[in-house]
């Protein structure tokens, strides 16, 4: 009698236990997943944050190109400061690639 009940009690443990290991399991693979999907998620930050730094450039850029007078030392200023401005670009330009 004891034999049987020490019997069923293994059988039970052994239930719990494969119960217990196939949700591990099933966690293990979530995580993975979740993971994945963070590191997607973070690319597209990235993605979106380099296009919002482009866009605002564009604008500068834009506020400035629709504020020239027709006026020649104002132009000349004006082109200066692109000028600037472009090799500003091509400096962030060179930090995002190094």
């Amino acid at each position: 009698m004891p034999s049987m009940e020490l019997n069923e009690q293994l059988q039970n443990l052994s239930r719990k236990f494969e119960i217990l290991r196939q949700r591990f399991v099933a966690l293990q693979n979530e995580n993975k997943e979740l993971k994945r999907s963070v590191e997607r998620q973070e690319l597209e930050v990235a993605k979106l944050e380099k296009e919002l730094s482009q866009m605002r450039i564009d604008n500068e850029f834009l506020k400035v190109a629709h504020s020239v007078p027709r006026d020649p030392e104002a132009v000349s200023r004006y082109k200066k400061q692109v000028a600037k401005m472009v090799r500003d670009i091509d400096r962030c330009i060179k930090q995002l690639n190094a």
